[in-house]
């Protein structure tokens, strides 16, 4: 095989892998009632709280009204608040409230049994290489896009 071809190979079966991780936390959380676009609105939130609504719909590759829409049903729900901008009057920024912590809770425990599933065989070196790798395949996607 050419190195074109396992370049091509690589990009598949990154691509795949990608997807079965997904597929397999999804079916994890639908078992616990909750839907992909509600668990990545908790989770991005987990990982930085106070965004605003437009960076947060760019961070999650979504249209700012599937946002709008999602953060309205969980802010029924009393899982996350918005609280207005305080250098700009037109926008918000989204917060996690307390309620959101058990749900938090169970994606953290879905997310380490996919993970669990995800690396069976791997070693600890092999996991750390593969982090490396990961992380260097995403700085060179990210400058490409600067």
């Amino acid at each position: 095989m050419s190195t074109k071809d396992n370049a091509a190979q690589m990009s598949f079966e990154l691509h795949s892998a990608a997807r079965l991780l997904r597929r397999n936390f999804d079916r994890r959380a639908k078992a616990h009632g909750l839907s992909r676009s509600r668990w990545q609105v908790l989770w991005h939130l987990a990982r930085e709280q106070g965004q605003k609504q437009a960076e947060l719909a760019e961070r999650m590759d979504v249209a700012p009204i599937s946002l709008a829409r999602q953060l309205d049903n969980l802010q029924q729900d009393g899982l996350v608040e918005r609280r207005p901008d305080p250098g700009d009057r037109r926008c918000f920024r989204i917060y996690l409230t307390d309620a959101a912590e058990p749900a938090l809770d169970v994606l953290r425990g879905l997310a380490l049994q996919t993970r669990t599933q995800a690396l069976a065989g791997f070693s600890m070196e092999e996991v750390g290489q593969l982090q490396g790798l990961l992380e260097r395949l995403r700085e060179n996607l990210t400058r490409e896009e600067a």
